[in-house]
This record gives C-alpha cells, sequence and structure tokens, in this order.
C-alpha cells in the first residue's frame, strides 16, 4: 500500500500541468459552492433581523382566536387592559425578553383635505419600540416621543401619495369598538422606511394612546416580544405557554417564523436556485476531471501494460488511478476551502451594494458568511466528485489488453 502511495503521488507530480488544471477544476467549483453559499446564509439572516426587528418581533401574543376570526371582528379578540401588566411580567421573569412592547392595530383613512387614502396604523410604545424596531429607517423627521400625543409616522410611499410636509396636520379616521366613525388630527412627524415596499405604501404609527382614544379602547391586539437571540425562540414560547397556563391566561402565541410567509417562499426559492447552481457546478468538474484523468491514462498506456504484464491485476491498476484522484481531491477541496473563505470575507470587506431587490425600498451591501456547515459539505462534495469522475477512467484502464497496451504509441 505505502508504495502505491508513493507511485500516485510521483505521476501526479510528473505532470505538473494536467495535475494543475484537474485542481483548478476542483478549486472553482468549491469556491463558487461556498461563495455562493455563503452569500445566500447572509441574505437569509439578514432578511429574518430585518423582519423581526421591524415588523414582527420574535413573539407575538394574542387573546385566543384573534388569528382565525380577528380580521372579522378584531374588537372581539383585544387583549384586556386588566392582564396586561400580569402579561409583562410573566414574559419578563420568564424569558430572556430585552423588549415587550403592545401594539393596537387599526384600519383607517387618512386625509390631507383633498383625497384619504386607506391606512394600515399601528399604535406603538414609542420608548419600547426603538430598539423593537430598530431595523425601521428614519427618513425624514424624527422619531417618535411619548409626550408628542398627536405625532405620527408615515411610511414612505404613503407619505408620498398625499400632498403633505413634515410637521404639517392629517385627519385620521376610523371605526371604534362600538362601529361608530371616530376622527382624529395627527401630525406628520416623520418618514419611516421599513424595507418593504407594499408595508411602506400604507403604514401609519402612531403613539398608543392615541389609537386607544381613536378606538375608544384601552386594550391592545398584541405584545411583541424581542429576545437576545433568535435562536431562544421556541424554548421562550414553551416557557411562556406554560406560565400562561398556570395563570390561566387564555392567550396565544406566534413565533416569527410563523409569521414571516414571505421569508420562508424565499428561502425556498433560493435553496432550489442553490441546488441547482451545485449540480452544474459538480458536472462542469466532473467532466473535467474525468477528461484529464482520460488524458493521464492515454499517455500511460504503455507503463499501464507493463504494470499488467508484470502481474499486476486489474484492482491494482484501478487503485493506482484512484489513489491519484484521492490525492488530487483533497488537495483540490483543502484549497478551494481556503480560497473561499478568503474570496468571502473579501467580498464582505469590500462593501458592493446590490442592486434594489423587487417590493423592497433598501439598498445593502453584499455580505458572504464563512458557514461551517457549508465548508464540511463543500470538502465532501469536492473530494467525493473528484473520486467518483475518476471511476471510469480507471475501469477503462484496467480493462486495457495487455499486448495492445504494450504496443502502444
Amino acid at each position: 500500500m505505502g508504495l502505491g502511495w508513493k507511485v500516485a503521488l510521483l505521476n501526479i507530480m510528473r505532470n505538473g500541468r494536467r495535475s494543475l488544471i484537474t485542481l483548478a477544476a476542483i478549486v472553482f467549483g468549491c469556491t463558487s459552492l461556498i461563495v455562493f453559499g455563503g452569500f445566500v446564509q447572509s441574505m437569509y439572516d439578514g432578511m429574518r433581523e430585518s423582519m423581526i426587528r421591524s415588523q414582527l418581533g420574535h413573539i407575538q401574543i394574542y387573546a385566543n382566536g384573534y388569528n382565525q376570526y380577528g380580521k372579522a371582528e378584531p374588537e372581539k379578540y383585544l387583549i384586556p387592559d386588566r392582564d396586561l401588566s400580569t402579561i409583562s411580567q410573566l414574559i419578563e421573569s420568564e424569558s430572556n425578553a430585552l423588549v415587550v412592547a403592545p401594539r393596537l392595530n387599526f384600519n383607517g383613512l387618512l386625509s390631507d383635505g383633498k383625497q384619504s387614502i386607506a391606512i394600515t396604523g399601528i399604535g406603538i410604545d414609542a420608548e419600547k419600540e426603538v430598539m423593537l424596531s430598530s431595523a425601521i429607517r428614519i427618513v425624514d423627521g424624527e422619531d417618535l416621543f411619548p409626550e408628542d400625543i398627536e405625532a405620527a409616522h408615515l411610511g414612505e410611499g404613503l407619505f408620498n401619495a398625499l400632498d403633505v410636509q413634515v410637521g404639517d396636520y392629517l385627519t385620521l379616521l376610523a371605526s371604534t369598538q362600538d362601529g361608530a366613525i371616530n376622527a382624529v388630527d395627527v401630525q406628520v412627524m416623520g418618514v419611516i422606511s421599513t424595507g418593504v415596499k407594499a408595508l411602506d405604501d400604507r403604514l401609519l404609527r402612531v403613539n398608543l394612546p392615541l389609537a386607544q382614544e381613536l378606538l375608544y379602547t384601552s386594550d391592545i391586539t398584541r405584545m411583541v416580544v424581542l429576545l437576545d437571540e433568535t435562536q431562544l425562540t421556541d424554548t421562550a414560547i414553551s416557557t411562556l405557554v406554560s406560565a400562561f397556563e398556570q395563570h390561566h391566561l387564555d392567550l396565544e402565541l406566534k413565533s416569527w417564523e410563523e409569521l414571516a410567509g414571505y421569508y420562508h417562499q424565499v428561502v425556498g426559492l433560493f435553496n432550489g436556485v442553490f441546488e441547482f447552481i451545485t449540480v452544474i457546478v459538480l458536472i462542469i468538474v466532473a467532466l473535467s476531471i474525468s477528461n484529464t484523468m482520460l488524458m493521464a491514462v492515454m499517455e500511460r498506456t504503455r507503463e499501464l501494460g507493463t504494470i499488467r504484464a508484470m502481474g499486476g491485476t486489474p484492482r491494482q491498476v484501478v487503485s493506482l488511478i484512484l489513489l491519484e484522484s484521492v490525492f488530487l481531491g483533497l488537495i483540490g477541496s483543502l484549497l478551494g476551502l481556503l480560497m473561499g473563505a478568503l474570496a468571502a470575507k473579501g467580498i464582505t470587506y469590500a462593501e458592493w451594494m446590490m442592486p434594489r431587490p423587487p417590493g423592497s425600498t433598501q439598498d445593502y451591501p453584499i455580505r458572504v458568511f464563512v458557514v461551517p456547515d457549508i465548508l464540511f459539505r463543500t470538502f465532501l462534495l469536492g473530494f467525493a466528485i473528484s473520486l467518483v469522475s475518476s471511476l471510469y477512467p480507471a475501469v477503462k484502464a484496467s480493462r486495457l489488453p495487455v499486448v495492445k497496451a504494450l504496443r502502444f504509441t
């Protein structure tokens, strides 16, 4: 076995140009998979955290039945004001919550005196939303403050659709819990961008007391929880469900994963794209390695015939060719991991900007993560494809007739 390894190494070194071509194919394939896989992972991470820190939080808590019936009769599925203190204390004591913020959702009309536009409104606790909504960007104006009772933030698309400037007053109309129409004046204090165009075209954010005054209620729609780490979401939900049951609170909980339908659609799409690209890259690498090894067999036909004439078995010939592939696969895959990691770091530090994706209102820099799982899978794929693509040349070499091989020129 020791002699076989030495012969395989000598054969690799004997024709450096051919070996470099094979190594280049493996390195290119591994680097491509690492860079694209790291880019996809960074996109998933950025999209997830942006949605969590602009809209969803990690956990949302509703009155039981809200998600099933709340769209038709939202006023019947609010969390009572009397339970808010107990709920907040349980969340803070039973989970690693950074923020527990109440929200009151409503639909209504916003008028500038010339036109009225349907809006999706949210009443918020301005102090708590500073951290919870940290991914929301203020395009113009200033932040909301609790003492500015009439202050409002408009989504960028909604602001552009109205004939209004920062500091102007608008009229907000909505239906109360009793079905009556109520109106309040709001002052435009800022223009915001969540990064989602469809939301920015209708979004209005006001202080919670103003929203409660508009709807004639002291209750809220949901409690939004922001945790230390996204990975703690499932554990926190299990803990809170048990705590709420012990205190006889009739509530239902939703994680960000259950609420982020668009995120899962994007993940499914890009997972399919990544698998398709992986297959294409592997085919290219396999064809390149197979072609190189076939050339090696042709160049060494007389040598292989001599090995057979001296008593070498077909199995030994196959082993010799495959050992060369093992060395090339190991070296090429390791170099591919190194080049892929360096390329990922270089692209990230370059801070090139991605074009604005469909449905988004923000540009963002290209980031490429170096993901251990992707590195490991890429190494295995690089090694495996170099070995598998050498099987045909190895079997072909083992079946060469000895006499014909010795006469080959």
